[in-house]
């Protein structure tokens, strides 16, 4: 071997073993960063979407109390409607007692309300349906009351299966945070 490479030699296996310990340092860290950040995202989407669950858990709790109530004032007013009816022969040709009719414009804000806020676009969609359906009997004045006894069998329907719908709703996603994946 030639006197230059055996003087070169040492130093050039030093400067490649320092090379190839920086860019193995290097390499190390660079997925280390890349784990973190994962991991730090994936701790800011657990933290998103528990806090999305627990609003729309209470939000939809909430919504289906209310709509609750409404279907109950609905059948107050339809009874108070339907005992007038009985009397002067049309549904609805007297006004309604205060206590119901507060009862009854409370729920119907109270749903209104809750409405705007439901996640689902089809279960918000339902909700105003059903919201609107309760509404139609107590709007028909001086009318025959079997239209409007069909209508009030027509609301209760549509107020079930918004009920059935949120209840729907709840169990999905109490059964998708109890999944092995969304419990770590």
């Amino acid at each position: 071997m030639p006197k230059w490479f055996t003087a070169v030699w040492p130093v050039a296996t030093f400067i490649l073993g320092g090379a190839s310990a920086y860019l193995r340092d290097f390499v190390t860290e660079r997925r280390q960063l890349a784990r973190e950040i994962k991991a730090r995202q994936a701790e800011r989407d657990k933290v998103i979407t528990d806090r999305r669950e627990t609003f729309e858990l209470d939000h939809l709790e909430r919504l289906n109390e209310a709509l609750h109530k409404l279907g109950r004032a609905a059948g107050q007013a339809h009874d108070a409607d339907m005992r007038t009816s009985r009397q002067t022969g049309v549904y609805a040709g007297t006004l309604i007692g205060e206590g119901v009719a507060e009862e009854f414009r409370q729920a119907n804000r109270d749903v209104h309300m809750l409405r705007l806020l439901v996640l689902d676009d089809e279960l918000r969609e339902r909700v105003t349906q059903a919201h609107s359906a309760a509404n139609v009997p107590s709007s028909m004045h001086r009318s025959d009351p079997q239209v409007a006894e069909r209508r009030f069998a027509e609301a209760i329907m549509l107020l079930d299966e918004a009920h059935a719908a949120i209840a729907a709703r709840i169990r999905e996603i109490y059964l998708t945070a109890s999944l092995p994946e969304h419990r770590a």
